[in-house]
């Protein structure tokens, strides 16, 4: 009884709004179904948006005094969250995984997104953007590379790479001799949301476009990976469900969390018959 009388006083409190405080909205299905108590209130603002602002964003050229922070900030934003690393349960200390951020920190087109703190003026990295280029012989390079792992997610992991370059076949079909791949897009999870992977995807594909580069492609793992190509106008051109990939005696190896079901290949392709576009001319 005793604490039956607390908990009315504390709504009683509760129920009179403080000066400069959000004011508590109450449930309605909650209010129905049950008496009123201070749990059914909840004083988080409707539709409150994150404290990040885009106008605060640049972008960057990564170099070799960057190996270390795009290190961290693979391991910290991008593989606890790749759906294939997650749905394999593949540890982070998994030799495939080390072998991949060395390559990811230390060569290939790196651009970095920073985000300025106007509280105290310091930048911090919020997304990246890895790219490379990717040629035929790579695949029977990564068949032979799984084919010695001794680690079983890292052998499929792998052989889930190289069925995603075999399945569309785009060197064939796009006659190109070299595919420009971009491996990473990826940002933080405070940010997700806000634009910041579709503007690394979309300087990415500028500069393909300025280094003649033939074919951009994307592998989304990720749903949202994919609804960000889709933005900026990439043409899906693969898709595998997560279920048909098996292994030798036909059982399901992926089981990634919703809402990543497939995978989709995008692709941009720049016809290099039309040639570059010509700088803008000075009006005198």
């Amino acid at each position: 009884m005793q604490c039956l009388n607390t908990l009315r006083a504390s709504a009683f409190r509760l129920s009179t709004p403080r000066v400069g405080t959000a004011l508590p909205h109450i449930n309605a299905i909650t209010k129905r179904l049950k008496r009123r108590s201070p749990c059914d209130r909840c004083y988080i603002i409707k539709d409150r948006k994150p404290c990040f602002d885009i106008r605060n964003l640049t972008l960057e050229r990564a170099r070799d005094c960057n190996a270390k922070l795009i290190r961290s900030f693979l391991y910290t934003h991008y593989w606890p969250r790749e759906p294939t690393v997650t749905s394999l349960w593949m540890s982070l200390d998994s030799p495939l995984l080390d072998v991949q951020t060395d390559q990811y920190s230390s060569s290939g087109d790196r651009i970095l997104a920073y985000e300025r703190l106007e509280r105290t003026g310091e930048r911090k990295l919020v997304g990246l953007a890895v790219a490379n280029k990717i040629y035929p012989w790579m695949i029977g390079e990564l068949d032979e590379w799984a084919h010695c792992t001794t680690s079983l997610p890292d052998k499929y992991k792998i052989y889930f790479t190289a069925h995603c370059l075999k399945g569309p076949n785009l060197f064939k079909k796009y006659n190109v001799d070299y595919i420009y791949e971009v491996e990473v897009l990826c940002t933080a999870a405070e940010v997700t949301g806000q634009g910041v992977g579709k503007l690394l995807l979309n300087s990415m594909l500028e500069y393909a476009k300025e280094m003649r580069h033939p074919l951009v492609q994307v592998v989304a793992v990720s749903h949202y990976t994919s609804k960000i190509c889709e933005k900026c106008g990439m043409k899906p051109e693969w898709t595998m469900n997560y279920e048909d990939f098996t292994d030798e005696c036909g059982h399901r190896i992926f089981f990634p969390r919703k809402p990543h079901y497939s995978v989709v290949v995008h692709v941009k392709y720049f016809d290099p018959r039309k040639g570059g576009v010509l700088p803008c001319k000075p009006p005198f």
